[in-house]
């Protein structure tokens, strides 16, 4: 056995860099340059300074494991100071912040890896914290006391994703005195530039007094929000019983997490979101004054066992509304509740903010377009519209255009991961072991570019799971949800696992899961498809005839459900309804196709797709499908 794997305490430190993917999108080399440099210089120096351990590295992330809470926090300190005496000079827009998390806790440690609840608290600490700030969980406090020499500000027990008590979390106060080094760095410049003009200070007020009268509206300035900018205001509790504005804290607090992990999205931090809690605000002022394009506000509502939450998302320039939806639940599981409520309203936001963007794209003229844009507006018809050959047509030139102009983009790697796997799926592809090839390659690409992206882990699981490999298609998905719990299409794609892997009473539920996270989704029609085809294996006919016809009705122009409908009439001595969705299908799928081609193109094996999906074909056959 490895000595190396067992259990111990340790403190654990997390980190990432606050914006990395609005850093990486303004300059990527030099954004990369000053990372490799940080942790050159400073990070690497303080983690061995303070006896720890550096565990990984994941993109612009850390972890580094201590043997002191003491010496972890010191680290931390120094290494947060460090990073903002280094980047003194640069401009404020181009600075890495690191946030930090740290605990103290049980590890397991496999090799030179190390997991448990010690590095989960951790993870989950780390977003907690402000851009250039510290976070640390109750037992690193106890173990301070006050050897650190800075104030440790308490802000109280927080629910954070699956983790089943709530983690008492404090900040590290890092505003003590600068060192003389950080003050003459800090204010040279500001210094110089104001001995040089202080004779032309008198004239250049009244110059600024003049230019005053004529300044234009402030609705009418330039504005350089990211094109997927957000910022969350402190949901407001109108409950008749006092003392519920907690959950509506928490809906806000979910919701801010969740929509952090959007591909390409930028969303304000907690700590200004809640500068504006109790005001009466104008959202237009609010995004000019945060630098954002849209504004979610909402209300949580609660009346006896029931509770209401209304949400609304808010054009930051016109104050137009572009969508709201309310969402209902039941009060007598808290917690339960405000995860499903704040997981819907994410997945609808992922899919209604993306809509918006590749609507503002379609107004810009073409040479304007940049890579970011075309990739959401090719992510919004492969992923929010029906599933049809035209659509992944229309897709490719946008993606192929995107990664011209910028071939680290990750969403367009996905983009063109999922486009690939589609045309694979579905015969779209004049060569399916081609189109499977290019899917991986861009899945795994993906992935390399961005180790902490829901959205590549679930392209390359559905890539694997096309291209017959099931084994690596599974933990793909479940790293997709690790990262975003959110991620309602991979609870259906894991649901496919299971039919294939010979559980199809297993689907059902997790479909499930997928709709109550996106009931209205894009991919409706093809969800159905899922349980369709487990009910159908385990006999239930008439459950497996009503999920095929709910999916028909989402999309007449999806074939599987077609099939799966001919399969289920079949078996129910319905010969001229299951001909007439046999023809379906192939006018659907472009053409006829034989059991035996069906049984081919199946995964994992022909063999094992012929074993498991035996009462599927043989209801195909009662259809009138033929065997050759």
């Amino acid at each position: 056995m490895d000595e190396r794997v067992g259990r111990r305490l340790a403190a654990v430190l997390v980190a990432d860099v606050a914006g990395y993917s609005r850093l990486m999108g303004a300059d990527e080399e030099g954004t990369l340059a000053r990372l490799k440099s940080a942790q050159r210089d400073i990070i690497e120096p303080q983690v061995a300074g303070h006896g720890g351990r550096l565990v990984k590295t994941t993109g612009d992330g850390f972890l580094v494991e201590f043997p002191s809470a003491i010496e972890a926090t010191r680290a931390a300190v120094e290494i947060q100071r460090r990073m903002a005496d280094h980047q003194a000079d640069l401009p404020e827009a181009t600075r890495l912040k690191l946030r930090i998390g740290i605990n103290l806790g049980d590890v397991m440690a496999d090799g030179d890896d190390i997991h448990g609840d010690g590095v989960n608290i951790a993870a989950r600490l780390e977003p907690m914290a402000e851009p250039g700030g510290i976070c640390i969980s109750r037992a690193v406090r106890d173990q301070l006391g006050e050897r650190l020499g800075l104030p440790l500000h308490d802000r109280g027990p927080m629910r954070a994703k699956n983790i089943a008590q709530p983690i008492h979390v404090f900040s590290v106060g890092l505003d003590g005195r600068p060192g003389r080094l950080s003050l003459f760095r800090r204010y040279r410049r500001p210094a110089i530039i104001l001995a040089l003009l202080a004779p032309l200070i008198p004239v250049a007020l009244v110059a600024a007094w003049a230019l005053k009268l004529f300044e234009p509206p402030a609705q009418e300035a330039a504005r350089n929000a990211p094109a997927l900018s957000i910022v969350v205001l402190p949901f407001t509790d109108l409950s008749d019983a006092q003392g519920r504005q907690w959950f509506a804290d928490g809906v806000t607090d979910d919701l801010i997490t969740d929509l952090s992990r959007i591909s390409g999205a930028f969303v304000i931090a907690r700590s200004s979101a809640f500068t504006y809690q109790g005001r009466a605000v104008d959202v237009r002022q609010v995004a000019r004054e945060l630098d954002v394009r849209y504004v979610l506000e909402g209300s949580v509502r609660s009346s006896g066992e029931q509770v209401r939450v209304n949400a609304t998302l808010v054009d930051g320039e016109t104050g137009a509304h572009i969508w709201s939806d309310r969402f209902d639940g039941d009060q007598r599981d808290w917690f339960s509740m405000q995860n499903d409520i704040t997981g819907r309203i994410a997945r609808a936001l992922n899919v209604e903010l993306k809509e918006e963007v590749s609507r503002r794209v379609a107004r810009i003229r073409p040479e304007n377009i940049g890579a970011a844009d075309l990739a959401t507006t090719a992510w919004v018809l492969l992923f929010n519209k029906p599933q049809t050959r035209q659509t992944n047509e229309d897709a490719l030139p946008l993606l192929q255009r995107a990664l011209q102009l910028d071939p680290h983009n990750v969403e367009a790697w996905t983009g063109l991961a999922y486009l690939h796997t589609r045309a694979a799926l579905y015969g779209w592809s004049p060569s399916r072991p081609e189109s499977q090839r290019l899917a991986l390659e861009a899945g795994e690409k993906a992935v390399e570019l961005d180790p902490r992206s829901a959205d590549a882990y679930y392209v390359l699981g559905f890539a694997a799971h096309v291209a017959n490999q099931l084994e690596r298609a599974r933990p793909m998905f479940e790293r997709c949800l690790e990262l975003n719990p959110n991620f309602a299409p991979a609870y259906f794609w894991l649901g496919w696992v299971e039919i294939f892997e010979g559980h199809p009473e297993r689907a059902p539920p997790l479909v499930e899961r997928a709709f109550r996270l996106s009931p209205r989704d894009g991919l409706s029609a093809v969800w159905r498809t899922a349980t369709a085809t487990a009910y159908v294996l385990t006999g239930d006919d008439a459950a497996s005839i009503r999920e095929a016809r709910l999916g028909i009705a989402d999309n007449p122009q999806h074939p599987i459900n077609h099939a799966v409908l001919a399969a289920a009439l079949a078996h129910q001595g319905k010969a001229e309804e299951a001909r007439a969705a046999l023809e379906k299908f192939y006018e659907t799928r472009g053409g006829p196709i034989s059991l035996a081609q069906l049984v081919r193109v199946g995964r994992p094996t022909p063999e094992i797709y012929g074993q498991r999906f035996a009462r599927y074909l043989d209801g195909l056959k009662k259809a009138g499908m033929p065997q050759e």
